[in-house]
């Protein structure tokens, strides 16, 4: 009944200097997860149900489409009764600590909720830049796959402009893979996760960092009526305007520009199209959901 995933380590490989001269195909691997799909087994197979099972539980949160790793899980499940001593095997990721932040902020515990969901926005920005290095490499992290040959074009100027426009709809999709995993969101990751934390921020009364998320928010929705009346809230109560933060309306200026490059390729309809079908790029974090789209739906809004 149970079983693992075999990958052959003959397939052709990238190099990526950056992740210690690794052969895309071994990212891709370790980016699902798919060592513990070994692991788990090799637990089973010496009879450690207890390891195998918290191994398949890692594999099978990265492969959710797995039939075989989710009938791993509930074997596991049945036979695993004593469960106080099973341990994370991984850091939580972006998405995860925003789950917690928002079960905290839920529960009006604002002090762990601003915990955990700026330690979501810290993750949220290395991760975005560790997937966009791997665009650079040629893997694209939002589709789990190589960037296609491009030995079918004819001439060096064909092969460039190909790889250039895929390198940069790479880019632009290592945005869409938080809305991949949070469902019940009305408005954009990014812009949720600075919306509970500004709020979480205040409650705790940390004014500086609410106003500097606040002002932050407001990058990628500019004509937001609400967050403009808690900034002007928030600059009231202080007696200096703080600083921005800086790496990440760095990293929100990158993206706007990585649409740009994109628009100005693709063309603003399609760009247009895109946004409103939801095909594997998400524009809120783009900062320009008023531009494209300014009936689009947002998150309520604490006021003050």
């Amino acid at each position: 009944f149970l079983s693992y995933e075999f990958t052959s380590t003959s397939q052709s490989s990238g190099i990526n200097a950056e992740y210690g001269q690794l052969p895309l195909w071994v990212i891709k691997d370790f980016g699902s997860r798919r060592p513990y799909s070994f692991l788990q087994y090799s637990y089973y197979q010496i009879g450690d149900l207890l390891s195998a099972y918290e191994a398949a539980l890692v594999n099978y949160k990265y492969n959710q489409d797995s039939e075989m790793m989710k009938g791993n899980v509930d074997f596991y499940g049945k036979k695993v009764t004593d469960r106080s001593s099973m341990i994370p095997h991984e850091p939580l990721q972006s998405v995860d600590e925003f789950k917690v932040g928002v079960t905290a902020y839920n529960n009006m515990d604002y002090t762990l909720a601003t915990q955990h969901l700026n330690s979501s926005l810290n993750l949220y920005i290395e991760e975005i830049k560790n997937c966009k290095i791997l665009c650079a490499v040629g893997y694209d992290e939002f589709e789990g796959k190589k960037l296609p040959d491009l030995n079918d074009t004819n001439t060096f100027q064909d092969q460039f402009v190909k790889l250039y426009h895929k390198v940069m709809e790479c880019r632009y999709r290592c945005i869409g893979r938080f809305e991949k995993k949070v469902d019940y969101l009305s408005e954009d990751f990014l812009p949720s996760l600075l919306n509970y934390l500004q709020f979480s921020a205040f409650q705790t009364n940390d004014l500086v960092f609410a106003y500097q998320l606040a002002a932050t928010y407001l990058t990628l929705n500019p004509g937001d009526q609400t967050m403009t009346k808690n900034l002007k809230f928030f600059t009231s109560r202080l007696e200096d305007t703080p600083g921005v933060l800086t790496t990440l309306c760095g990293l929100i200026e990158e993206n706007a520009l990585d649409m740009e490059v994109l628009s100005a390729i693709v063309g603003k309809k399609e760009m247009r199209k895109r946004l409103k079908d939801k095909q594997n790029y998400v524009l809120g974090d783009m900062g320009l959901v008023s531009e494209l789209n300014p009936d689009k739906n947002v998150l309520w809004r604490n006021s003050y």
